[in-house]
């Protein structure tokens, strides 16, 4: 920015900068009536836009009320549960009964069982249960050999082999581990899994020096499966900052307890086995023979209890494992027999396929594919798990529902849609999961049709559970109903529904003029008037509304002749002035009218009867037109004949909507009916290439349906308030450039004033410093000229 120039010498003594400011404040005061043009333009767009909006709610509540049912709505009235009732506008009122024999039902196909039994040999955390046995105790006992508390822990640990090739629950890491005693010292010892047996790391261990002594003892169940430390150099601490071994906690050991003597928490060998658990129970004194057996399906999946002392008791409140849940015993009923009430063993629906012990075995390898419906559903067993499949299944095409029912230890499927249609089913190419799971030998049961009587007339039948019974009534069956006892529907008249239409249109209405008279109102002062006050346009909008509603329809049939005559007005006569300017609904008017006469009220709303007349003095081949005029919108043709059979029809709609154009061609003296809606047009022999007009005009008008007419020219898009909201919008654009003009000429006029006063500023320093030279040599003349003493 240019420094300001401060003018102080003796010939002037005034600051330009500030002089400019004030130019510039003078000259900007057409710019600032320019910008309070513009918003004034803006506020009136809106304004306009804001009526637009409310004539556009007004034109749809009209649009509801104009439709051929919306004084017709139907209600259904029943007692029954065993049915719910859908009715529209074009049923009948009345009551009928219905009798609901039979409920539609679906094809299902049940497969096989899918999973294999328990392995007994195996752990039983990885034994193939359905409730996984947990760690801790359970109590079995009879009535005459007394109880006994056994343990679930873990199976005899293997010492002799490398760690990495043991049966640990926790895999050794490789590193090491620190291990010390009170007055012992400490030692590091170093684990290497590949190389290392337990027995090597025990040595190692009781060869450290430190007093420790490390060996393999029993755990709670008997098994050789815990690591006991003691010490004799005083308490044994286990564990160092630096330790890069797990052994310590894979061993259970570094949450133990005691100073001398340290003991496993738990055994550290995988869980025991469900054999090794019948052997303890078995061997456990109290009478009582355990045998793992078949279950119906041949799967050793049941465990069987048989006493020699006596009824045989289960559980204790102080027992820590679910051992007896996950074998089904703690429930089962009986004495001195007791078994399993299901089968234990299932599969884990969420393992991939190839590891989820299918009974019939794991499914083909690689990707592989099978169809249901005639839908292809690919899968790959070695990752896919039966709850994608299922899920897979469900989200496709196939049309059917699909679930592994755990209960049953099978897979269902069963079509969405009732009726007796099978369901199809193949494994494609190598691959046999349909097959494994049971599916293509298991046995259909197809679907059933709904079976009812209406008015205790023949039993008809339905695919589904809904069925169209009467013109315009569609039934739900939700249950079978009592024999000789129907449910009875009745169909009335829904008067809410109607009278909530007219409340909307009612509302809507009175909110477009409250609108209009918020923009136009006058006053004498400013801020008292709209902004678009004396706006004639929009006075007349106004009082066209308000004539259509409060006048006739045009040619209607029925005891209604206007609005008011069913409760719309703006008052009663003679109502106090100013108190009549809203439109208001007599509800209870309104009631009655539905009442006495329905269809009358619906006329009134939405007949709407258009008829189409060939104007005379056309100059082209048409000679008359005939049929009925099935378009919806009144307006006009404008047809051009070429003479050569092709008729081009352009329709002008009344309301000013966009004009629309159909082509049709016709032979000398033929006709076509496809050139304008409804209507068949006849030309002569021969062809003649002139002009004709079609004028389509309504014959019969409802209120309702002139005041939608007419809106849709007001408010539609393109329409009168939008092209009046346009032409704002464009005054404004136009008045905003003027303004970007005006500023643009001020700050060039400035800065030419700015660079007048540089060049008088430089002007006035050279006279100072021609007056200041010519001073200095006056000085010198004057002082050359002086006499000598």
């Amino acid at each position: 920015m240019t420094e300001p120039i401060r003018m102080g010498s003796i010939y002037a003594t005034f600051d330009t900068e500030a002089l400019l400011e004030r130019i510039r404040e003078a000259k900007m005061l057409q710019a600032e009536r320019l910008e309070a043009n513009r918003t004034a333009a803006l506020s009136r767009q809106k304004a306009l836009a804001d009526i637009r909006t409310k004539l556009a709610n007004l034109l749809s509540r009209a649009e509801a009320l104009a439709r051929p049912f919306s004084a017709l709505v139907k209600m259904a009235q029943t007692e029954s549960t065993a049915l719910s009732v859908t009715v529209a506008p074009s049923a009948s009122t009345g009551s009928f009964t219905v009798d609901v024999l039979k409920l539609a039902t679906s094809t299902k196909v049940t497969g096989a069982a899918v999973s294999a039994g328990v392995n007994s040999t195996a752990p039983m955390d990885q034994a193939n249960f359905g409730l996984t046995p947990t760690y801790g105790t359970f109590t079995i006992g009879t009535s005459g050999g007394g109880s006994a508390t056994l343990t679930i822990d873990s199976t005899d640990v293997v010492t002799t082999t490398p760690l990495a090739s043991s049966n640990f629950a926790v895999a050794v890491t490789a590193g090491t581990f620190t291990i010390a005693t009170e007055s012992g010292g400490s030692a590091t010892i170093t684990v290497d899994p590949t190389t290392q047996s337990l027995d090597d790391v025990l040595a190692a261990i009781n060869g450290a020096g430190i007093g420790v002594t490390a060996q393999v003892v029993a755990g709670a169940n008997g098994k050789l499966n815990s690591i006991r430390l003691t010490s004799t150099q005083g308490a044994i601490t286990l564990g160092a900052e630096g330790d890069t071994s797990n052994f310590l906690s894979a061993t259970n050991l570094l949450g133990s307890s005691g100073t001398t003597v340290r003991t496993s928490t738990r055994g550290v060998a995988v869980m025991q086995s469900l054999q090794e658990t019948i052997d303890q129970i078995n061997a456990a004194g109290v009478g009582i023979t355990a045998a793992l057996v078949n279950d119906a399906e041949g799967r050793p999946n049941i465990v069987r209890l048989t006493s020699s002392a006596g009824d045989i008791v289960l559980g204790n409140a102080t027992d820590s494992s679910n051992f007896l849940n996950a074998v089904k015993l703690l429930a089962s009923p009986g004495t001195t027999t007791r078994e399993s009430t299901g089968s234990i063993g299932r599969l884990d629906p969420s393992k991939p396929l190839a590891q989820a012990a299918l009974l019939a075995g794991a499914p083909a390898s690689g990707p592989q594919s099978f169809t249901i419906n005639g839908v292809t559903i690919t899968y790959d067993a070695s990752i896919d798990s039966l709850n994608a499949i299922l899920d897979r299944i469900n989200r496709s095409n196939a049309g059917v529902t699909a679930r592994y029912d755990a209960l049953t230890d099978r897979v269902v499927l069963e079509q969405r849609s009732t009726g007796s249609m099978p369901i199809t089913l193949a494994d494609n190419g190598s691959g046999d999961l349909l097959a494994k799971l049971g599916l293509l030998s298991g046995t259909q049961t197809l679907g059933e049709n709904a079976e009812y009587r209406i008015n205790g007339g023949p039993v008809q039948y339905s695919a589904s559970n809904t069925a169209d019974v009467l013109p315009g009534i569609s039934l739900t069956f939700q249950a079978v109903t009592e024999p000789g006892s129907p449910a009875t529907v009745r169909i009335v008249q829904h008067p809410d529904a109607v009278v909530a239409s007219v409340k909307a249109f009612v509302d809507a209405f009175n909110a477009a003029v409250s609108a209009i008279d918020q923009a136009t109102k006058s006053g004498e002062k400013t801020d008292e008037r709209g902004l678009l006050s004396g706006d004639w346009t929009l006075r007349q909008l106004k009082s066209s509304l308000r004539a259509m509603v409060t006048g006739p329809g045009l040619n209607l049939e029925g005891p209604f002749p206007n609005l008011a005559a069913i409760g719309l007005s703006f008052g009663a006569a003679g109502s106090e002035l100013g108190t009549t300017n809203t439109l208001q609904l007599d509800e209870a008017k309104l009631r009655a009218a539905i009442e006495q006469d329905a269809a009358g009220v619906q006329s009134l709303f939405s007949t709407w009867n258009l008829q189409a007349t060939l104007l005379p003095g056309g100059t082209g081949s048409i000679t008359g037109i005939s049929g009925s005029y099935s378009g919806s919108k009144a307006g006009r043709y404008h047809i051009i004949d070429d003479g050569a059979g092709t008729l081009i029809a352009t329709f002008y709609p009344a309301d000013g909507s966009a004009p629309t154009e159909t082509r049709a061609t016709v032979a000398p003296g033929g006709s076509t009916a496809t050139l304008i809606p409804g209507l068949t047009v006849t030309v002569s022999d021969p062809l003649q290439s002139g002009e004709h007009t079609i004028l389509v005009q309504p014959t019969a008008a409802s209120p309702i349906q002139q005041l939608k007419a007419f809106l849709e020219g007001q408010a539609r898009a393109g329409g009168t308030l939008q092209a009046r909201e346009d032409a704002y919008r464009r005054i404004a654009d136009d008045i905003a450039r003027r303004k970007e003009a005006v500023q643009e000429r001020i700050d060039r006029e400035i800065e030419r004033l700015r660079q007048k006063f540089i060049a008088m500023d430089q002007a006035l320093a050279r006279s100072q410093r021609i007056f200041d030279a010519l001073t200095q040599m006056a000085n010198q003349l004057q002082a050359n000229t002086r006499p000598r003493r």
